[in-house]
């Protein structure tokens, strides 16, 4: 109970100032994460009108029982149909002192924003998107209390996995292992779908799993997540089903480096293009640059993929109480693939891994 109350609280505070943040005089949310973090909502069908004056929430008649129990702070709005549409009809029909209206462009279909001009005739609409996702990017204690847990138990499903015998069988079978173990651990919806990618397939970052069977002396790349309370964690292993290549084992030597070199350096005000730079120039400076083609990591919290974003052309920074993921690694075509990657919490001085399993190299019977 009191977890939830806190949760309760901090949504409605959330809401309180962000007006006086931005170029409007309400704002119109309907990214769904977005109306999460802001009134506890988890159904999938609700938007927030913040005036002046009125807290206003909106969803259809499906939700109307569920909303009246999550939401505090605001007035619930059912609506004859879609969130948005119903929201801006209200405003409109009821002539509402909007002033200038902040939405959030990036996430509105074409057809959603021309009915939102068409319900609001005469009301400047500014794209104020971001708004939202900028204050999810640091964590109070209550979504830190979640995302770790989420982290543990990733953490215990990849260590249940160290004690199975997974040569012979598929990587689907032991992407549904994981997920399974995760779920009857109490993790929620899982933020994506598990990666398992094995022998030569690992060389593809975002391989789906196939019935390949796992077989002895290859790499494997295991990349999952869990999810409580709607807050996500991910990870990543690569494990080996025998004896490797001394190629490949150097590519993992390289990247666990790597990863430990970006982790250590993710601290309070250090540019997030710079963490970046450091775990590629090192593995450039090992000759597997070109083998290194995606973006260091990203923030995760309600999403599994959120501000900050580290990249080489990022103008993001990191704060204290961001989480991000720090997933460096190596793609070796045809031979195979090594990433390494953690949850990790920015804390006042220094980086803090929150998934913690081994990151030395782990064989698998």
């Amino acid at each position: 109970m009191a977890g939830g109350t806190h949760r309760k609280r901090a949504a409605l505070a959330r809401g309180h100032n962000l007006l006086n943040e931005l170029p409007c005089d309400s704002l119109l949310v309907s990214h769904l994460a977005n109306v999460r973090y802001l009134t506890g909502f988890t159904g999938s069908s609700g938007c927030v009108l913040i005036t002046a004056r009125q807290r206003l929430f909106f969803t259809d008649f499906r939700y109307r029982l569920q909303a009246a129990r999550q939401v505090r702070g605001y007035r619930l709005v059912v609506t004859g149909g879609a969130a948005l549409e119903g929201a801006a009809a209200y405003a409109g029909s009821r002539r509402l002192k909007l002033g200038t209206l902040g939405y959030e462009g990036r996430h509105l279909r074409q057809a959603q924003f021309g009915a939102l001009k068409k319900a609001l005739r005469g009301v400047k609409l500014k794209d104020c998107g971001g708004a939202v996702e900028r204050l999810r990017q640091v964590k109070d204690r209550g979504e830190l209390a979640a995302v770790r847990r989420a982290c543990g138990i990733a953490d215990a499903a990849l260590a249940r996995l160290r004690r199975r015998r997974v040569t012979g069988s598929s990587e689907l079978q032991v992407a549904w292992m994981l997920e399974r173990s995760m779920r009857e651990a109490g993790s929620g919806p899982l933020p994506f779908p598990i990666i398992v990618a094995s022998g030569a397939r690992s060389a593809m970052p975002h391989a789906v799993p196939t019935e390949r069977i796992i077989r002895p002396g290859e790499l494997v790349v295991v990349d999952m997540g869990a999810s409580v309370g709607g807050y996500c964690s991910d990870i990543t292993r690569t494990f080996a089903t025998g004896p490797l290549p001394p190629k490949l084992e150097e590519v993992y030597r390289v990247v666990q480096e790597a990863q430990a070199l970006a982790t250590a350096a993710a601290r309070p005000g250090t540019a997030c293009a710079e963490v970046d730079a450091l775990a590629r120039g090192h593995i450039a400076a090992a000759g597997y640059g070109p083998q290194f083609g995606h973006a260091l990591g990203h923030g995760i919290g309600l999403e599994a993929h959120e501000g900050p974003v580290l990249a080489s052309r990022s103008r993001d920074a990191l704060a204290a109480g961001m989480t991000v993921t720090v997933e460096p690694g190596v793609y070796l075509e045809g031979r195979g693939g090594v990433r390494i990657e953690d949850t990790v919490l920015i804390g006042a001085r220094r980086s803090v891994p929150l998934t913690t399993a081994p990151r030395e190299l782990i064989f698998l019977r």
